[in-house]
Formats: structure tokens, sequence, C-alpha cells
């Protein structure tokens, strides 16, 4: 994956994450959980390639 790209992911997670807005899309738990492993995911993988 290229950099740009996951970083555009790792946005998008986050703008999702931790949106303020989240409420709108009334995610369960077990949805919100997946979502932020999928973000730890993609930012050590960020890491590991990039930093």
């Amino acid at each position: 994956m290229a950099k740009l790209e996951l970083l555009k992911r790792i946005q998008k997670l986050s703008t999702l994450v931790h949106g303020t807005d989240i409420e709108g899309y009334h995610l369960t738990d077990e949805c919100l959980a997946e979502l932020r492993r999928s973000l730890d995911a993609l930012t050590e993988e960020y890491i590991i390639r990039y930093c």
C-alpha cells in the first residue's frame, strides 16, 4: 500500500472513530471495536514502514 493511500485510510478511520458525529451512524460497540482495531493496525503498519 502506498504511503499516501495508507495515510488517507488512517485519516478516514480516525474521523469515524473519534468524530463527534459518530452517533448518526448508529454503530454497535462491536463495530466500533473493530474500527479501532483496524485503525491501530494501519497506524502500526505506517510506523513500521515509514518511521
